[in-house]
């Protein structure tokens, strides 16, 4: 598993909401049994998000995903990955340096 590769969302309860999870986590820490996991939010045009979100084109539809609602999920949970956002990566720095650092 790669980091920024696309998985289905394993949590059947907010699967309709978060269809996806995209790996924040660096693919050098294989060794874990958890990867650390941020939720593809479907951007509907109406929610405002932060400097800490990152808003990206996935599958013909628009997301938002929430950098700061990362969370750690057993890796087993993880299915066959549906795609990457390798292309988001500076994004995806900046918005967790904006996370832990504040800027």
């Amino acid at each position: 598993m790669r980091q920024f590769e696309v998985h289905p969302n394993p949590a059947e309860r907010s699967r309709s909401s978060y269809p996806y999870v995209v790996v924040i986590q660096s693919h050098l820490l294989a060794a874990s049994h958890t990867t650390l996991v941020a939720p593809m939010l479907r951007q509907d045009g109406r929610s405002a998000f932060t400097q800490i979100s990152v808003t990206v084109r996935f599958e013909e539809s628009d997301y938002v995903v929430l950098v700061a609602e990362m969370a750690a999920v057993d890796t087993r949970l993880l299915t066959k990955a549906a795609g990457d956002l390798r292309d988001y990566e500076d994004d995806f720095r900046r918005a967790i340096d904006r996370l832990f650092t504040g800027f």
